[in-house]
């Protein structure tokens, strides 16, 4: 366990040598959140699922160093080891820090305004350097591969797997409308509302940047929309209208800028089945994999819900004056 090195990551890092505590604070796709605490402070630890490289890290921090500079997102700061790396090897494990910000749940009721306004500071940041396009934002799984991952899971008799089958042709009829991500720009590629929380004196703290990078501000737009707008068209039209009024860049221009949207829906789908089928997964990862399917069943997004967003945003966009979106009338696909 991460917390039995909790010694040598605070000696790493130049927190001081005696650690009051280090707990366990949060679990997601990329890594698990330690909440350490020494004579000098508290901070966060992130341990990392997915390896990453020197290069890589360097490169994120960059831009969230350039987001911090701008002055107008409420996010972590990275800390660097005492010799100015951002990764720490621990035990066989990488690590990195950040400085501990306190956190509410996840609220997919915040202000709608003030959703837009952060998610538009985030976008009015111009940083050159940048990881590339990665097709878990941009690329469909496939049919092909959707009919072996059913079969995987069919196999492996996840609980979640006659679900899994109906929800198939859903995912495919959504993929059909994907677009390459065009007006390119760093971004912080997964701004659901797990990763835009609130803080207790009333701000949005948008954390997890591990994976930012390029991609089309127009395409990420659609993810707080469906996250924090739902099937309210009101909520919807006043994040997107705070998101114009406050600078940014993006312009939700039809189905396919709902590109990141599905193309991560798809592959968190591909994630847990793979995961949940694999001979070697652990009981965790099982659980984890089940955990996020049920997410995933909770809140399906079907192209009719596309299709009511484009006409509230095209309505939107006229109000203030902005250009008309086009229509949606070519997304079809049964809704059952």
């Amino acid at each position: 366990m991460l917390s039995d090195h909790a010694g040598p990551i605070a000696h790493g890092f130049g927190w001081g040598g005696h650690v009051h505590d280090m707990a366990l604070a949060a679990r997601g796709e990329q890594g698990r959140v330690w909440r350490l605490t020494t004579e000098r402070g508290t901070y966060a630890v992130k341990e990392l699922i997915v390896r990453q490289t020197p290069a890589d890290v360097e490169m994120d921090v960059a831009f969230q160093e350039a987001v911090l500079a701008a002055g107008s997102v409420t996010m972590p700061q990275p800390i660097r080891t005492v010799d100015g790396d951002v990764l720490l090897e621990v035990a066989g494990q990488q690590v990195r820090a950040y400085t501990w910000v306190d956190l509410l749940p996840t609220d997919l009721t915040l202000d709608s305004a003030s959703v837009g306004a952060a998610l538009a500071a985030v976008h009015r940041v111009q940083h050159l350097l940048a990881r590339p396009l990665h097709p878990w934002y941009s690329e469909p799984v496939g049919e092909a591969r959707w009919a072996d991952l059913l079969t995987a899971a069919q196999a492996a008799r996840a609980p979640f797997a006659e679900a899994f089958r109906a929800e198939v042709p859903h995912l495919l009829a959504l993929e059909a409308v994907l677009e390459a991500p065009s007006r390119l720009q760093n971004c912080h590629r997964d701004l659901w509302a797990d990763n835009m929380l609130p803080t207790p004196d009333g701000a949005i703290c948008v954390i997890d940047w591990e994976n930012c990078g390029l991609a089309d501000p127009s395409q990420e737009v659609p993810m707080a929309l469906v996250d924090f707008g739902g099937d309210d068209q009101r909520r919807i039209a006043a994040l997107y209208r705070a998101y114009l009024d406050n600078g940014g860049p993006g312009r939700v221009s039809g189905p396919g800028s709902f590109t990141m949207v599905i193309a991560q829906f798809g592959h968190f789908w591909e994630s847990a089945v793979r995961t949940y089928a694999a001979p070697e997964a652990t009981d965790e990862q099982r659980a984890h994999s089940v955990d996020r399917v049920a997410e995933l069943l909770d809140r399906p997004l079907r192209p009719h819900h596309i299709e009511e967003m484009l006409d509230t945003l095209a309505g939107t966009a006229l109000s203030g004056g902005s250009e008309r979106l086009p229509g949606a009338g070519h997304l079809h696909a049964s809704d059952d």
